[in-house]
């Protein structure tokens, strides 16, 4: 009897052993998944295409996954890390662009026409992201390179969406009358993020557009006013001189005197025809001193517009205000 106890004790505790030992060793493994998954970092994936903003360009759309610590949580996912093309040496870097967000998202790095120039379609080419002291890669294959039949990338990020909806545990895709399955106003800012100008270049991939072609501002420049002479160069220097001894007369440069001049031959040529009866006339023929004041650099050109713009309203006014 008593040794029937005694061998049901063992048992028992030797069942117990066996249950703690699997919720220890389970505990290890839920805690080896949880700091791989909150250290994952990888490319998953990327594709090529052209012709995305003009002919023979190139978009390179890449699937990836980057939560690493420290990083994560304590810096910006741009200044942290780096999405780079790299030539088949693994080591020349021909492109790169910071890192767009932190998570399982979609990235990209965009070249034109002009850069792919001298690249050769459908090489090994070599896609990393990497940080100070971390890089992961991948390379591209024969499969990657997709061509310039953009309906394949829509594919490519509604399926990437629906994959990013299971590992967020939130919905990024809607179906629409209009469009079919399409990316909700949430998954259109995360794809727009990782390939700028999406939304505009495949707008029926998106519920919602917000975003425009790229526009390159023009640069202006003075470069036409700066072929006019100086005010002294224009005049000559022996009138120069003279504005300049007037001027130090009464504390001001020459350029200043010339410019006092014009305004009192400009109101002269205006008074006279203003007291004749002529006040319209009298400024348009005025005009040509404010522009002669403008050559000569003693006036801004902004003072010939405001005389233009009077003797418009003045001309206006003669033939239809004064008429009613």
């Amino acid at each position: 009897m008593m040794k029937g106890i005694e061998n049901k004790r063992k048992l028992i505790q030797a069942i117990a052993l066996l249950m703690v030992g699997f919720l220890v060793l389970l505990g290890i493994g839920f805690l080896a998944l949880t700091t791989l998954a909150a250290n994952e970092f990888t490319i998953k994936g990327a594709n090529v295409y052209s012709g995305y903003i003009e002919d023979d360009d190139w978009l390179i759309v890449i699937k990836y996954h980057n939560v690493l610590e420290p990083y994560y949580g304590n810096d910006t996912s741009k200044n942290a890390f780096r999405l780079q093309l790299v030539d088949t040496d693994n080591t020349t870097i021909i492109a790169q662009t910071p890192l767009p967000a932190w998570g399982y998202r979609p990235g990209s790095i965009y070249l034109s026409a002009t850069t792919v120039a001298t690249l050769e379609w459908g090489s090994n080419y070599v896609i990393k992201m990497n940080g100070t002291a971390n890089e992961t890669y991948y390379t591209l294959t024969a499969a990657d390179w997709r061509g310039s039949e953009l309906s394949i990338l829509d594919d490519w990020c509604l399926a990437l969406a629906t994959s990013l909806e299971t590992y967020d545990s939130t919905t990024y895709t809607t179906v629409t009358t209009e469009k079919g399955l399409v990316l909700n106003e949430e998954g259109g800012v995360i794809f727009v993020t990782g390939i700028p100008y999406l939304d505009s270049v495949r707008p029926n991939l998106f519920q919602i557009v917000t975003s425009g072609i790229p526009y390159e501002e023009p640069s202006w420049t003075s470069a036409y006013w700066d072929t006019l002479p100086s005010w002294d160069e224009a005049v000559g220097p022996e009138l120069a001189s003279t504005l300049n001894s007037t001027g130090g007369l009464i504390n001001v440069s020459g350029q200043r005197v010339g410019m006092l001049l014009v305004f009192i031959l400009w109101a002269a040529i205006a008074t006279t025809a203003f007291v004749a009866g002529h006040g319209t006339a009298g400024m348009a023929l005025s005009l040509p001193v404010l522009i002669l004041g403008v050559y000569f650099g003693f006036i801004p050109f902004a003072v010939m517009g405001v005389g233009i713009a009077i003797v418009v309203a003045l001309l206006a006014r003669e033939l239809w205000w004064s008429k009613t």
